[in-house]
């Protein structure tokens, strides 16, 4: 990207950040609220099934919850950004992918603040600052790749598909389950296990548990986290740039 577009990325990814806060009465606490009462309801659920499998369990969850909330409330918005921004596409001469990245960068926003929130409550769970939570940089910027690209195919089908936002939100309730969020993997068969281990979501949430718990990654976890976010992250922009001037006509 060039300078220009990098201006007009920030910009819009502000501008959208302020639009989402804005139009409620409770602004950013609606984005706390959501991990929290779904942690509230599935901490009351499973406590006492996975809670003895599964040392400090509450903590388990929330970081379970914190990451998946940020996948699913980015790619969503990255679904409908184009649409929603159809008549800056049309009338001024802007890059479809910032569109869909300025939603991205919007939602990030509000997930930097929930990762703050969370740090704070390892601390005061009794846990203590270490050198393995540097890790969360190159973490947190290859999650970022992972969720952009697969945002930007979203986007990119949504112009062309109606039936996309429907497939998706199917698509996240099944992932939701196939992603160690409220359970660890020890307790899944061993060969099913293996395919879990594959899903990027997994390595994320894996990895920020260890690391928090002031362990770093292991290497086979941020291996497969790479590979997923640098597939996604390419085949998003080439979709998107490929069908520029079609997306423009479409909208």
């Amino acid at each position: 990207m060039t300078g220009p577009d990098v201006r007009k990325l920030l910009a819009l990814a502000a501008v959208e950040w302020r639009l989402r806060q804005q139009s409620t009465f409770l602004g950013f606490l609606w984005t706390m609220l959501h991990p929290a009462l779904l942690f509230i309801a599935m901490y009351a659920v499973f406590e006492h099934w996975i809670g003895s499998r599964q040392s400090g369990y509450a903590l388990f969850l929330v970081i379970g919850i914190v990451e998946w909330n940020f996948f699913a409330s980015a790619t969503n918005c990255a679904l409908t950004s184009l649409q929603r921004r159809s008549p800056i596409i049309r009338n001024y001469p802007i890059k479809p992918e910032i569109v869909v990245l300025s939603s991205l960068l919007s939602v990030y926003f509000s997930h930097l603040l929930e990762l703050a929130a969370l740090g704070t409550l390892v601390l005061f769970s009794g846990a203590s600052l270490s050198f393995s939570w540097f890790w969360l940089i190159p973490l947190d910027i290859l999650y970022l790749c992972l969720v952009a690209g697969t945002g930007m195919l979203l986007a990119w089908l949504s112009v062309f598909y109606f039936d996309i936002e429907r497939i998706w939100s199917i698509a996240l309730m099944a992932g939701f389950f196939l992603t160690p969020i409220f359970y660890p993997l020890s307790v899944v068969d061993e060969s099913r296990r293996r395919l879990l281990e594959f899903n990027p979501l997994t390595a994320v949430i894996e990895s920020l548990r260890l690391i928090l718990y002031g362990n770093p990654p292991s290497n086979g976890t941020l291996l497969c986290l790479e590979f997923w976010a640098a597939l996604s992250l390419i085949a998003g922009f080439t979709a998107l740039r490929l069908a520029r001037s079609k997306i423009g006509d479409a909208l």
